[in-house]
């Protein structure tokens, strides 16, 4: 470690020590075991002023840009945001079906030559897409059906001045005319503030994604761990907060009013939440349902964005650099689900307290290798490629023993598994307990 990172970190110990304090004062404090005082300041309240955006938290993975034979891709979302703000002011003509079901058509449409295209982890409905970045979409063509149409990617089409939506899921593809400023957006494309990684034109073994061209090096990160209080997961969460009771459960902080709960475990830190979906929301889908929860959270647990979606189950991860963070005991991650108990109104709601807000400098690098490598290493081990369902790069969120209150965030290859979520590494060690059961 380098004298100035040494000094950087002891100078922390201080901050870390008032913080250890703060903490201990908050959890041992008689106000904060037995009761709540709910005549609290303004500054408690959340700031509808602080309320995150649709256009934030449903933003694209990445963009990729295909360019005289060659293509790129950058996890930049400040590109990425610049490049919707663009798009927001195209023409676009009516939505129409012009592929369902047929793989073998699809496979012939599922690329461009000159363009871009933007990418999610997971599905995203169409209509939602639409309303958060204010989208002059036409969906007359497609009557009654704007509630059912996913896709995971968006290309827009330079040569054709076409822009499709393509839903991986269903071989489906929806297209339309467009109108853009194509020299804005390429004017963005060659900013100097992203770093692209060139990526393969072979297809992927994952259908939705590129493979990297070769190694990437990604910066390792630090951060001092926060807590955040309690009264922010209570005032996002329940429908009427001035009217919520208190009462400690042994190792638990209870929160209740009518048919809502929460608890916070003093252990393990974890947020658990149970409650109904407000009647103006019952019929909605499972995103605008979601999505008024981190709304209200605004940016205090971090850059939250949406990033998968099994059933009736969402996640929403912490993003840094523009990539996601994956932690144990629910850090960096608030998963809701809607739907519980087989009950529609019903929603669980699943967090921590901790998060990560101020970083420590660090110029240290994680090399990490392409793609193609990743794969067959999983496939040597005996994964099923049939399993293999989505490959990314994600940070792996370490606390440190020494300290306790510094997060250290080490790049990684992530991969979803049959449902499930892995640091690559990590499978590999799973895999023949995984493939015997």
């Amino acid at each position: 470690m380098k004298i100035s990172e040494k000094v950087i970190r002891i100078g922390l110990l201080l901050m870390i020590a008032l913080s250890i304090y703060l903490s201990y004062a908050i959890w041992l404090s008689p106000a904060g075991k037995t009761s709540v005082n709910f005549d609290e300041s303004n500054s408690q309240m959340i700031d509808s002023q602080n309320y995150r955006k649709a256009s934030e938290v449903f933003l694209p993975l990445h963009v990729t840009w295909l360019h005289s034979g060659q293509i790129k891709e950058t996890n930049s979302e400040n590109l990425v945001s610049r490049l919707q703000t663009v798009i927001e002011g195209a023409r676009f003509g009516r939505v129409t079906e012009i592929v369902n079901g047929d793989k073998e058509k699809f496979d012939k449409l599922k690329t461009i030559q000159e363009g871009i295209e933007l990418t999610y982890n997971a599905p995203l409905l169409l209509s939602e897409y639409k309303e958060a970045f204010h989208l002059s979409l036409d969906f007359s063509a497609l009557p009654n059906r704007t509630d059912s149409i996913y896709f995971m990617r968006i290309q827009f089409d330079k040569n054709e001045n076409k822009v499709r939506f393509l839903d991986f899921e269903t071989d489906s593809i929806y297209e339309s005319n467009l109108s853009v400023d194509w020299k804005e957006l390429e004017k963005e494309l060659k900013a100097t503030d992203s770093t692209w990684t060139e990526m393969e034109k072979t297809p992927s073994i994952v259908e939705t994604q590129y493979e990297t061209k070769d190694k990437i090096k990604l910066k390792k990160y630090s951060y001092i761990l926060s807590q955040q209080p309690y009264t922010l997961f209570r005032n996002a969460f329940f429908q009427k907060p001035d009217e919520v009771k208190t009462n400690n459960e042994s190792n638990e902080l209870l929160f209740y009013d009518e048919n809502e709960t929460m608890r916070i475990h003093s252990e393990t830190q974890i947020v658990d939440f149970r409650g109904e979906i407000g009647q103006d929301n019952v019929t909605a889908n499972i995103f605008s349902q979601s999505f008024p929860y981190i709304s209200k959270l605004g940016n205090s647990l971090g850059n939250m964005r949406y990033f998968d979606r099994e059933n009736n189950q969402i996640d929403y991860r912490i993003f840094v650099e523009g990539f996601p963070v994956f932690g144990s005991d629910s850090k960096g991650k608030v998963e809701i689900e809607i739907g519980a108990d087989q009950v529609d109104s019903q929603v669980k709601i699943q967090t921590s307290l901790n998060t990560i807000q101020v970083p420590i400098p660090s110029d240290e690098e994680v090399e990490l290798p392409q793609t193609e490598k990743v794969i067959q290493s999983l496939l040597d081990k005996g994964a099923d490629k049939e399993k293999i369902e989505s490959l990314i790069v994600g940070y792996t969120w370490q606390n440190i023993k020494e300290t306790n209150r510094v997060v250290d965030l080490l790049p990684e290859w992530y991969v979803k598994y049959q449902g499930q979520w892995y640091a690559v590494n990590d499978l590999l060690g799973r895999l023949p307990e995984t493939e015997a059961n």
